[in-house]
């Protein structure tokens, strides 16, 4: 019996380790691209845990989501374009879903926590391909 309660205890103390160990946002670089430069744009990142408006190039905090991060840039040397960012599994929720199993893993994608989007985004002008 000691043995169990000893074994759910130390489950309880893994699930969520990627949960307690990463943020919940991240810092994302983001550039508008035309013919391999960078050029000044006005941005919005969002998604569908909220909605920021900057100036690029620039590096941007954003809350993490299981959704996909799309960045608007609208230049003076180019019209308006949207690139889409996939999140992926950071290494912590892979490490546990192992040790802490579905319910560590769950409360990783439910936090966002365990998941992260690339750290450098280019919204690169269809035009100036």
């Amino acid at each position: 019996m000691l043995k169990i309660i000893a074994t759910l205890g130390l489950l309880l103390l893994t699930a969520g380790c990627a949960s307690v160990l990463n943020e919940d946002k991240q810092v994302v670089s983001v550039r508008a691209v035309c013919y391999g430069m960078s050029l000044p744009a006005q941005c919005v990142a969002e998604n569908s845990r909220g909605r920021w408006t900057f100036n690029a190039p620039k590096q941007i905090e954003v809350s993490k989501d299981l959704f996909d991060l799309r960045v608007t840039c609208k230049s003076v040397f180019a019209d308006k374009h949207t690139t889409s960012v996939r999140s992926g599994v950071q290494v912590a929720m892979a490490g546990n879903v192992l040790l802490g199993g579905l319910v560590g893993g769950a409360v990783d994608v439910a936090t966002a926590r365990g998941l992260q989007y690339p750290a450098k985004v280019d919204v690169v002008y269809p035009s100036c391909n």
